[in-house]
């Protein structure tokens, strides 16, 4: 039976999950503040709190922290997933969450 297809949880991944970049600490131990918008990237090197493979890519919002890791709320699936922060990259259209009535009051200041 050496024939046999692979279904664990890294089954055809080779290609998927290859990164050229390193894991530092700061990554792993980075805060990501409660409603900020995250990539979900998965690093192959770190095992603990990495999501199923069908989840790389995607984007969510972090809705809370459970131990060490994220509590992340994908939109389109209305899954939540506990993702570890080496896994989470904060998307760059928005690094921190803004509120709205900040923004306003901004624009009045910049506008007067």
């Amino acid at each position: 039976m050496p024939n046999r297809k692979a279904k664990g949880k890294r089954a055809k991944t080779r290609d998927k999950f290859k990164s050229k970049r390193k894991i530092t600490v700061n990554k792993l131990l980075q805060e990501i503040p409660i409603g900020s918008k995250v990539d979900i990237r998965i690093e192959s090197s770190v095992h603990s709190g990495i999501p199923d493979k069908k989840f790389h890519g995607f984007t969510g919002a972090v809705i809370g922290k459970q131990g060490l890791a994220y509590l992340v709320e994908l939109k389109k699936q209305h899954v939540k997933l506990v993702v570890g922060a080496a896994h989470l990259d904060i998307s760059k259209g928005e690094a921190e969450p803004v509120d709205k009535e900040e923004k306003i009051v901004e624009k009045e200041k910049v506008a007067a």
